[in-house]
């Protein structure tokens, strides 16, 4: 039986690093993400979706695809994109990102043809519906697409567990009571 993990990021403008990824706080949220696909992993997971966004969505895809290469190769990286030409207004590295992703990914899912208003909300309650347990890098607060899907999991019941950026402390998101 499949055990799934969803993913979501914030974009890297809220990242405490912004695009520089050489600096000691992007290692080390990179080392974070790499320890927790290689303990989920451990518990059985096997299957990991990511929305392909810039910023912590890249940068989880990308750890993933490499335990995937250096140590568990049955694991697979499922990718739910928005909208066809999600990356077309990116800059060339991360368009250049983007599609190495869905190159590596088992399965790309595309939802809509086009952009719409609720495409984002669309792919998120897709990844979560699918999971098992969602993977957030959020730093609190009750605004932005994150806690949008953190919300949302936790009223599905899922398991939800919280990477905060700007402190890197992990911490575990109780289900919304009923």
């Amino acid at each position: 039986m499949q055990k799934k993990l969803a993913f979501v990021g914030c974009r890297p403008e809220r990242l405490p690093f912004g695009e520089d990824e050489r600096t000691a706080s992007a290692i080390r949220l990179k080392a974070l993400l790499l320890n927790e696909i290689m303990q989920r992993v451990e518990e059985g997971y096997d299957t990991f979706l990511t929305g392909a966004m810039r910023g912590g969505d890249i940068l989880f895809a990308e750890q993933l695809l490499l335990v995937k290469a250096l140590t568990y190769p049955h694991i697979r990286l499922i990718t739910v994109v928005s909208y066809k030409g999600q990356a077309d207004g990116w800059s060339e590295m991360w368009r250049e990102r983007y599609n190495r992703i869905l190159d590596y990914s088992e399965e790309v899912i595309t939802l809509s043809e086009r952009y719409n208003g609720g495409c984002y909300h669309a792919r998120n309650r897709h990844m979560v519906d699918k999971a098992d347990v969602l993977l957030a890098l959020h730093s609190g607060g009750m605004a932005g697409e994150a806690a949008y899907v953190i919300r949302y999991a936790r009223q599905k019941c899922k398991e939800v567990i919280q990477i905060n950026p700007d402190t890197m402390e992990r911490r575990e998101v109780l289900p919304q009571a009923e």
